[in-house]
């Protein structure tokens, strides 16, 4: 669990964090060359705002001023925390385990590449309703459908379907693995073809299903 996470936490485990990371850098001080004035701060900070959540743990003695004290105490210290974290961020002495083993954020984020475009064909499968027909994309691995395109690298799917007769393609996108195709009573008994293919993040997509054909019923 990284950083902002953990300081999101109750405020227990808030404190056994920064205490950690306080006993993390206080043992390894000259190693890592920090500065001796930051980190008698962060001490500081830490101890008053442990002694405060602890002053308000008994429910006997617990008040507004206890529970104001404890409140501000651990927000002063998630505040310069996340300024101190920045500072190790920035002095190359501290090593990039370090920051690792102290759930602080990594100095270069890992590379993020885009998704290519999608080369498996999905499975077209559909269901016939009143004045609607239901279009499942099915992986060719997975053996049915689910309720969200939950499987990498498949940003959603995209439909083209046509009326017997027409010549253009209309094209509808679904982030889900079930899209409804919506018709009105006018088309009762017309047929139409479908067809799918999967779709990356920025929506190209990948080879298209063999084609189905279907009544509006």
């Amino acid at each position: 669990m990284r950083q902002g996470s953990l300081l999101k936490q109750a405020d227990g485990k808030v404190l056994a964090y920064i205490t950690d990371a306080c006993t993390q850098c206080t043992e390894h001080a000259t190693e890592w060359k920090i500065e001796p004035e930051r980190l008698a701060e962060l001490t500081a900070r830490t101890e008053a705002a442990q002694k405060a959540y602890e002053a308000n743990l008994n429910r006997s003695l617990r008040n507004h001023i206890t529970t104001v004290a404890k409140d501000n105490a651990l927000r002063e210290l998630k505040l310069f925390f996340s300024l101190f974290t920045n500072y190790l961020i920035g002095n190359t002495a501290v090593p990039d385990e370090a920051l690792a083993a102290m759930n602080i954020r990594p100095r270069i984020r890992p590379a993020r590449y885009p998704l290519p475009v999608p080369a498996e064909t999905p499975l077209l499968s559909v269901a016939i309703q009143h004045g609607e027909i239901a279009v499942y994309a099915v992986r060719s691995d997975m053996g049915q459908p689910a309720g969200g395109v939950q499987h990498k690298p498949y940003h959603g799917f995209k439909i083209r379907w046509k009326f017997d007769g027409e010549e253009a393609w209309r094209i509808e996108l679904s982030t889900r693995l079930k899209h409804i195709l919506c018709f009105e009573a006018k088309d009762e008994g017309r047929r139409i073809t479908l067809s799918i293919a999967w779709v990356n993040p920025r929506l190209q997509e990948g080879p298209w299903s063999n084609p189905v054909s279907q009544v509006i019923a």
